[in-house]
């Protein structure tokens, strides 16, 4: 990967902020991850997505709710597949959301590599 950010989509207000989306204005606490196909493709990007997270619990708040938001047709066409696949070998139904992308919001700064701060104050 080259780069990740974390932030808000899928939503319609203008700017939204960690307080809006906790408030549900309609967007989703998301990672944009920027990436060179030569070196990882977006199959496996999809593989890791699906391993890190439970897409098969349902989150009744769009804030957290499981999505992809492809940027093409063939990323969309892999990511419809990738549910398929897991859901036939798994014999669940995901409650991943494939979704035309919508704006991008940058999350807070004090979001960005959250984990990699907090790790000091451990």
């Amino acid at each position: 990967m080259l780069s990740t950010r974390v932030g808000y989509t899928g939503g319609d207000t203008d700017a939204p902020t960690y307080g809006s989306v906790c408030g549900g204005d309609g967007h989703t606490e998301a990672m944009k991850v920027e990436y060179d196909p030569a070196v990882i493709s977006y199959e496996d990007l999809l593989k890791v997505f699906f391993e890190e997270h439970n897409p098969s619990g349902y989150k009744p708040k769009t804030q957290y709710k499981s999505a992809i938001w492809p940027t093409n047709e063939a990323q969309e066409k892999a990511a419809r597949a990738a549910i398929e696949d897991i859901e036939k070998k798994f014999g669940k139904t995901l409650h991943t959301d494939v979704e035309a992308p919508k704006a991008w919001h940058d999350a807070e700064e004090y979001h960005q590599k959250y984990i990699e701060k907090q790790m000091g104050r451990w």
